[in-house]
């Protein structure tokens, strides 16, 4: 597959939580990482999410006493096989998220990645 993505992406592990656009119940995933016009998500349902649906996302975020909130469109979705963690991984393209809430959330996946780049070199 071609590599489309415009952005880096960081490799982070947050505890989120999404709602689909159609649909009235929270349930739990987790961001796997991010970039500056999306991210990644990791989805343990048995139901898959419908693509391009539109996804209100909740993200613990360490730094923060509240979630950040994100709204995103799911651009691509695939099951999984013999992942213990999640039945699904998936793109979301960012539509939504208060400027200071993104520039905080990629300052933390930075800080992270390069901390473990330099404990490699």
């Amino acid at each position: 597959m071609d590599e489309r993505r415009r952005y880096k992406r960081f490799p982070v592990q947050l505890i989120t939580r999404y709602l689909e656009d159609d649909k009235d119940e929270w349930k739990e995933c987790a961001v796997t990482n991010i970039s500056r016009e999306g991210m990644g998500i990791g989805v343990y349902s048995r139901e898959k999410i419908h693509m391009n649906s539109i996804l209100q996302l909740e993200i613990v975020f360490p730094k923060k006493n509240e979630p950040i909130g994100v709204t995103g469109t799911l651009k691509w979705i695939r099951k999984l096989k013999g992942d213990s963690e999640f039945n699904f991984v998936g793109g979301v393209n960012v539509i939504a998220i208060d400027p200071e809430d993104k520039w905080a959330l990629l300052d933390y996946a930075y800080e992270d990645w390069s901390r473990k780049e330099n404990e490699t070199t």
